[in-house]
């Protein structure tokens, strides 16, 4: 996609090969709106950007009900298929790159796109080496060299990792409910998964966490899904995060082991309390939040999550629709004391 833009007014072209579509409309400071044009349909939509080398949005072609995601990046920012396993390139500011290594949470990547040209470093414990690559002219793969101390040169090759159309994780990563052996066996995201079976085009992933560590490391893992996803963190919650076999897990600690991920669309607490005190924390995150301000009972929890969940995943609806819709669907969801109701309040909240 190539974009010109003059004071407000934005035109250009995208496509593959030899296909031109033409794209125009109006910008703000980071939110361009626009109408698009191809031979087989036509539509509007709009991209917000994230960061120097990421926009994400969405497009609604004339005709359908369901919008769907459109994202981009240029230079080496995004997801990448490498000899050293999937790295997440982020570009923030022109010319300077960071990372992520798939294998190795504690692994850092800095380097330097000059051009064409990227010059980084991977580091990880007593692991390190230098890479040197070429982009190619239309920023899907890269080619260049391996260099570790005391080792021969070796060759390296990228290919850029895009999102699959059509397709949307669901991703629960829960907390045991169980305290003792004669305790029944149950996990929400068992239901979840059976729930969403039906959709194709939903690939439901169910986790365990049992500590801080193993909890950030199933969100981590979110970095290397180039599709939209939604995750769901269930457990016993307190209004400054989740809390575990006694111990708490920051909200802030959570929320900035996401911050790249750029296919996430939501991220919902399904556990207690967690919406209650964090207000200016949970909007600040790059990404829409969900979860609830009391004590919520589990039949309320699972019974508001189907109708929400649904609503996002099959409905088509985006998560703040589907949030201002699910407090009249679901009565009991939001704040309002209902007559004769054995169901207080849950308290739903949420922060786009």
């Amino acid at each position: 996609m190539v974009l010109t833009q003059e004071g407000s007014r934005v035109r250009g072209s995208y496509g593959r090969e030899v296909a031109e579509h033409p794209i125009e409309g109006t910008a703000t400071a980071d939110e361009f709106t626009f109408r698009y044009t191809e031979p087989q349909e036509h539509g509007t939509g709009r991209f917000k950007l994230k960061r120097y080398g990421h926009f994400a949005g969405e497009y609604l072609a004339e005709g359908n009900y369901r919008a769907l995601p459109w994202q981009g990046w240029r230079g080496c920012d995004g997801l990448w298929d490498t000899p050293l396993g999937r790295l997440r390139f982020v570009e923030e500011t022109p010319g300077r790159v960071f990372g992520f290594a798939e294998y190795d949470a504690t692994a850092r990547v800095e380097g330097t796109l000059a051009g064409a040209r990227l010059t980084f470093t991977l580091e990880s414990g007593n692991y390190s080496g230098r890479g040197v690559a070429d982009l190619d002219a239309a920023g899907y793969a890269f080619s260049g060299e391996w260099f570790e101390p005391g080792q021969p040169t070796r060759a390296l090759a990228g290919q850029r990792i895009l999102p699959r159309p059509g397709l949307t994780w669901l991703v629960v990563v829960e907390a045991y409910w169980q305290r003792a052996l004669d305790d029944n066996e149950f996990a929400f995201g068992d239901m979840l998964r059976e729930l969403f079976a039906r959709l194709p085009r939903v690939q439901v992933r169910h986790r365990y966490y049992h500590d801080e560590t193993s909890l950030l490391h199933w969100c981590r893992q979110l970095l290397y899904l180039p599709e939209p996803s939604v995750l769901m963190l269930a457990g016993h919650g307190e209004p400054n995060g989740l809390t575990v076999n006694g111990k708490i897990i920051p909200q802030g600690r959570i929320l900035d082991s996401l911050r790249y991920a750029d296919g996430l669309k939501l991220l919902h607490f399904s556990s207690c309390l967690v919406g209650q005190d964090s207000e200016r924390a949970l909007i600040a995150a790059p990404f829409p939040v969900s979860g609830y301000k009391t004590s919520v009972d589990w039949a309320m929890s699972a019974f508001t999550e189907f109708i929400y969940l649904d609503m996002i995943l099959e409905k088509g609806l985006a998560p703040a629709a589907a949030a201002q819709q699910l407090v009249s669907l679901v009565r009991f969801a939001g704040n309002e004391e209902i007559d004769g109701s054995p169901y207080r309040p849950a308290g739903f909240c949420f922060f786009g």
